[in-house]
């Protein structure tokens, strides 16, 4: 009986780890590389990533040395106690919504026609800004949280979403200027309450200063349309 020599076994069967790699390559699905966001413009701290044929504005942390991350530092590690963290924690969370809009629903109900229209607008520059910014703006600028591969003393939970701008400020900021428009005397009280709101969200980690910046002049911008909409129709 002839006996079949053996088989010469395949380039493929001698190098299997070369081989697969060469498979991967060529399969987007299993070559991160190939999945990975790709870069159009790059300017400075900026820039603008399509990631699966989404666009995405990247905003870099400061820099070490910037006057952003100094700032952050300087309110960050401003003195901490249980009880100071539980009042500076307090006054974040008014700020979010909350506190704007119980107050705006009082003024409503014990205002008068005027504090009617100022209470509504007041409340409603509130929940706007908290809209715009956590649904539209958040999800298309992704900067990390100051707490993300750096040290900074965190108070409270750690926010899951980007950083880039405040929410809280935006919040606050919306809700102090519609307020403004109605009722100018209380606008020193009003915007020093908002910034309040914008320091808080530095000193608890969880917001570069520029993130709170940006945030109030969003929140300026929504809360002077909603009131200027709201005051002239009465």
């Amino acid at each position: 009986m002839t006996k079949k020599p053996p088989t010469k076994p395949k380039a493929a069967d001698l190098h299997p780890a070369k081989n697969a790699a060469k498979n991967a390559a060529k399969n987007p699905a299993t070559n991160p590389a190939k999945n990975a966001a790709k870069t159009v413009i790059e300017a400075g701290p900026v820039a603008v990533q399509v990631d699966a044929g989404e666009v995405a504005v990247v905003v870099a942390p400061p820099a070490p040395a910037g006057i952003d991350r100094r700032l952050f530092t300087l309110i960050n590690d401003l003195p901490h106690s249980t009880t100071s963290d539980r009042y500076v924690s307090v006054l974040s969370d008014l700020g979010e919504g909350l506190g704007w809009v119980a107050g705006g629903v009082a003024l409503a109900i014990l205002g008068g026609p005027k504090g009617r229209r100022a209470g509504l607008a007041t409340a409603l520059a509130s929940l706007t800004a908290t809209y715009v910014v956590q649904t539209r703006v958040k999800p298309l600028f992704r900067r990390v949280r100051p707490f993300v591969n750096r040290e900074a003393r965190v108070v409270g939970t750690r926010p899951p979403d980007h950083s880039f701008p405040s929410g809280h400020t935006a919040s606050s900021f919306a809700a102090a200027t519609a307020l403004a428009i109605f009722y100018p005397k209380a606008a020193p009280v009003a915007y020093t309450v908002a910034t309040g709101v914008g320091v808080s969200r530095v000193h608890l980690g969880v917001h570069f200063p520029s993130d709170a910046a940006v945030g109030g002049v969003i929140g300026i911008g929504i809360g002077t349309l909603i009131g200027w909409l709201f005051k002239k129709r009465g």
